[in-house]
């Protein structure tokens, strides 16, 4: 191995063992190339939460990689370095629901589309058919909505947690996760999917 791939391999060792507060100063102090270390650090946990508020695999790196730009932009504006984290998925969402919004403006009114057939799906109905049922009852749901139901249940995350990258409180996030369950029961028991008691 030669010595400079050893001493890249050691800067970057270094880098990735220090907070986000120290690599923000580093940034804002000129050492715009330490800019790729917060990217490699939270990029995938930002496409992960785009991907799941059911953003498709271009949109959601582009909304990733325009998060990035804006944060890269806006450093100076990040008030609390440590938190750069949250501060970051707060832009990323922004971003996410404007995108959200506008597909929604653009695509049919629910009114006007039946969604599922009604009828008790019977026991050769397979697997598929019953996430697809779920799908279409997720994708029904508020964009704020269905980022609670999917903080909450698919990446685990706590109320607090929640609140934070919500900028909301976390009793608005328990309501939001509470409405996104009754919403999906609703909608569940409407397409004939049969579901335990609560």
């Amino acid at each position: 191995m030669s010595p400079s791939i050893g001493n890249g391999d050691e800067v970057r060792a270094q880098l990735d063992s220090v907070g986000d507060d120290v690599l923000v100063a580093r940034v804002l102090a000129g050492e715009q190339e330490v800019f790729s270390t917060l990217v490699r650090r939270h990029q995938a946990e930002l496409y992960r939460y785009a991907r799941n508020l059911r953003i498709d695999h271009d949109s959601a790196s582009d909304l990733v990689q325009d998060a990035f730009v804006t944060a890269y932009t806006r450093l100076a504006q990040c008030s609390d370095p440590a938190r750069f984290r949250f501060w970051l998925f707060r832009i990323l969402r922004n971003r996410c629901l404007d995108w959200l919004r506008d597909i929604r403006r653009r695509s049919v009114g629910l009114d006007d589309v039946t969604l599922v057939a009604r009828g008790t799906p019977n026991d050769s109905a397979s697997g598929s058919e019953l996430r697809e049922t779920l799908d279409r009852c997720m994708n029904e749901l508020s964009s704020d909505l269905r980022e609670a139901f999917l903080m909450k249940h698919h990446e685990g995350r706590s109320y607090q947690e929640m609140a934070e990258l919500a900028d909301a409180s976390v009793s608005a996030m328990k309501m939001r996760v509470h409405r996104a369950r009754e919403a999906l029961r609703d909608a569940l028991l409407e397409a004939g999917v049969e579901l335990p008691a609560a």
